[in-house]
């Protein structure tokens, strides 16, 4: 039999097999081909009516048919099931910004004061009075000028010792050389009254006067028959006994205070 294919008919359609009769013994040689006629009128005809289903072996698989167009999308389908959910690990803190310093915030009113002035504490005791420092020395002098000519007697002067003492020394210097005898004479304040006092029975030195003989100095620590101590506010003077040749003399008392 010979199975003819019919070309597939419109999208949707099924194809058509027509069965045929067995198929006959080959003929002779095929002839020469001959000439192609015109070709024809070229004219689909209308489709006929889908024949019954035989029951003959499958023909071949014909031609594939063009690609049809793409049918609506169909409806979603189920959600699937939820993932596992897994917190990941805390990374590293990273390092510390520091920030810009912020403005310095307005200054708060002054708080009120505190309560009011305690009470003052007791006066300490008074401390134990150090002990006394050493005694000190100091130097007391006198000059008498005769100007330009030798120094005339009498008294010629008084100097004050305000502070207790004793003379320890006397010193006589001269402008040059030549001879002078000079008394030191004391009285209290109340006492002094030229030209009553002082006077030679004011006398501090008694025989041992301060003197210059034909040299221009002398001294004398020894001060023998003299009255060495002093009272604060003792008046001393001095008075010329003698002098030749001398016109200036400086007497120096070296005095320990008391």
């Amino acid at each position: 039999m010979t199975a003819t294919v019919i070309a597939p008919a419109p999208v949707m359609a099924q194809p058509v097999v027509i069965l045929g009769g067995p198929t006959g013994p080959s003929g002779g040689p095929t002839g020469n081909t001959g000439n192609t006629g015109p070709s024809g009128i070229n004219a689909t005809g209308v489709t006929g009516p889908t024949g019954a289903t035989g029951f003959g072996a499958t023909g071949p698989t014909g031609v594939k048919g063009a690609t049809g167009f793409t049918g609506p999308s169909g409806p979603p389908g189920n959600p699937g099931p939820t993932g596992l959910s897994a917190v990941g690990v805390t990374g590293p803190t990273g390092p510390l910004g520091t920030g810009p310093t912020g403005f310095t915030g307005v200054t708060g009113n002054t708080g009120p004061s505190g309560g009011p002035t305690g009470p003052t504490g007791n006066t300490g005791n008074t401390g134990n009075t150090g002990s006394t420092g050493p005694a000190q020395v100091v130097g007391a002098a006198f000059v008498i000028d005769g100007g330009g000519v030798a120094i005339v007697t009498g008294q010629k002067g008084s100097i004050v010792i305000d502070f207790a003492c004793t003379i320890q020394q006397v010193t006589t210097l001269a402008d040059q050389s030549g001879s002078i005898v000079v008394d030191i004479e004391s009285n209290t304040f109340s006492a002094y009254a030229p030209p009553t006092h002082p006077a030679t029975g004011d006398t501090i030195c008694g025989a041992a006067k301060p003197t210059i003989s034909s040299a221009t100095k002398a001294q004398d620590a020894t001060l023998s028959g003299w009255t060495t101590a002093v009272a604060a506010g003792t008046i001393l003077s001095f008075n010329v006994i003698s002098c030749a040749t001398i016109t200036n003399v400086t007497l120096a008392l070296k005095l320990l205070r008391s």
